[in-house]
């Protein structure tokens, strides 16, 4: 025979209810639920302030005064670092704006008070090296998104892939102009593997000699141009910086040279055709839009009347003003 080990009334022989005992345990599960929820809630908008701006990696905007200790303490301990940095552009710009807010060290990897104090603790100061670009990025623009030549960066192709401002430049390593941790074009080629060959073909831009720079026509930090390229003094092509003969204004002008760029004829890196043009032969180039064809759809551009023998196979022998003329709308010599 069975026996219960509860009353009549549903208590045990410990004199406890079953379903008191069970109501308590949901209440304490909901505590311990709910607990870490209200003081999340109950935490002050002043003391999430306080949080931010002690973070080591929140931007410099705001930071206390106090908590600097000025770059002659970072020496003490980062000797070498210092040494390289003070042969800088930016050490120049410490000394120029001293008492303006340019704390020097500082001024790039926060105050420095915390990281002092706790010996030398790393997560109490800002390392661009163990930062992500985009954080290292805006560390940098806080100064240089002034600049006209860095203002577009946040829009360019580089920070859309990730690329930041610390992936080609070094403060204290810098081995070429402009901070830079390689020499141009060495530097570009690094990630750039399918221009370096372009630059090895026969006719081609003396980019490898040193004669230009990839910067010269590209603008590394952003430009509202394909491919990141630059615009001339003029707000023209930036072709037309080195070839002013063939920017104009003409009479009558060669559409494609206005409406598809330089780029339309020619390969702009290098080529294995002369003047580095995108097709081995002229007429074949020009007949891409010149076709005889096109004269039934429209009078221009209309395809040449006469056959395409040796003799008349390059089409520039006749039409030698391609680029533009103020004598001939088909651009034939004065």
């Amino acid at each position: 025979m069975r026996i219960s080990n509860h009353y009549s009334d549903g208590r045990d022989r410990a004199g406890r209810c079953p379903l008191r005992q069970h109501v308590s345990n949901l209440w304490l599960v909901l505590i311990a639920i709910l607990l870490p929820v209200l003081v999340a809630a109950g935490q002050t908008p002043e003391k999430k302030a306080t949080s931010q701006q002690s973070s080591p990696t929140s931007s410099l905007r705001g930071a206390d005064p106090s908590q600097f200790v000025g770059s002659e303490t970072c020496r003490s301990c980062h000797e070498d670092m210092f040494r390289q940095w003070s042969r800088n552009a930016h050490a120049k710009g410490a000394v120029a704006h001293k008492g303006a807010g340019f704390e020097g060290c500082e001024s790039c990897h926060g105050p420095g008070q915390a990281h002092v104090e706790g010996g030398g603790d790393k997560s109490q100061i800002f390392s661009f090296k163990d930062a992500k670009p985009k954080e290292a990025t805006e560390r940098c623009l806080d100064c240089h998104a002034q600049a006209q030549e860095h203002a577009g960066f946040s829009r360019s192709k580089h920070a859309r892939a990730d690329v930041g401002c610390s992936d080609c430049h070094s403060v204290h390593t810098a081995k070429a102009e402009g901070l830079l941790k390689q020499e141009s074009p060495q530097l570009c080629y690094s990630c750039h593997t399918d221009v370096k060959p372009q630059f090895a073909r026969p006719f081609k831009h003396r980019v490898n000699e040193g004669l230009i720079a990839c910067n010269d026509c590209h603008n590394p930090h952003g430009s509202n141009q394909p491919r990141q390229v630059r615009r001339s003094g003029s707000a023209d092509a930036v072709c037309f910086t080195c070839h002013a003969d063939k920017q104009g204004p003409f009479v009558f002008e060669h559409a494609p040279v206005k409406a598809e760029g330089c780029s339309s004829c020619h390969t702009p890196h290098g080529s294995t055709t002369p003047r580095m043009l995108n097709r081995p032969a002229v007429n074949l180039l020009c007949l891409e839009c010149h076709s005889p064809s096109f004269a039934a759809v429209a009078p221009t551009p209309a395809g040449p009347a006469h056959n395409q023998n040796t003799r008349y196979q390059a089409c520039t022998v006749c039409h030698s003003f391609i680029h533009g003329s103020n004598s001939s709308e088909v651009f034939f010599k004065p």
